[in-house]
């Protein structure tokens, strides 16, 4: 729980230093990283964390594989099509999920693993340099596609929301 909690504390900041979210549930996410206030500095007892997860409104979680947020809600959490859970499947995570948002720091890891898979594909036989091309290109397409879509805070709709939530 204490992942989530700074999960959501550590967006917060980003946010109010002008960083930007996008996805499907940018708007979602930032509502929660404007929440996270609340749990700033607090200890995490075992009282706090059933607190935490009982609210699902709040449940946001980093993978940092995947180099994205999931604003997880079962019913439309693709990572959970064998069954709903009380948690992600983070390692099971689907591109096309409505639960997913992207940061300006997760584009910004995309475009540097994309370098990575571009220079090893460099030193690799063609037909899987081709394959890690593909992804490079793949991962460049999400960065572009976050910095052409992101939202931050201030932005009117989700400053509004946020303001009827307090």
């Amino acid at each position: 729980m204490r992942a989530v909690a700074d999960t959501a504390a550590e967006l917060r900041e980003d946010l109010d230093k002008g960083g930007g979210v996008s996805g499907p549930a940018a708007r979602d996410v930032i509502k929660i990283a404007g929440q996270a206030a609340q749990f700033a500095g607090t200890t995490i007892t075992a009282k706090t964390a059933r607190r935490l997860t009982a609210n699902l409104d709040l449940m946001v979680y980093d993978n940092p594989q995947a180099l994205l947020l999931c604003r997880y809600k079962p019913d439309r959490a693709l990572c959970q099509r064998d069954g709903v859970r009380d948690a992600p499947k983070l390692e099971a995570c689907v591109p096309g999920c409505g639960n997913i948002a992207r940061t300006d720091e997760h584009a910004a890891q995309l475009r540097a693993r994309a370098d990575q898979l571009d220079q090893h594909a460099a030193h690799t036989p063609e037909p899987i340099g081709d394959r890690l091309r593909a992804n490079a290109a793949k991962l460049r397409h999400y960065a572009d596609t976050h910095d052409a879509t992101r939202i931050t805070a201030n932005d009117e709709p989700t400053r509004r929301a946020a303001e009827e939530t307090e």
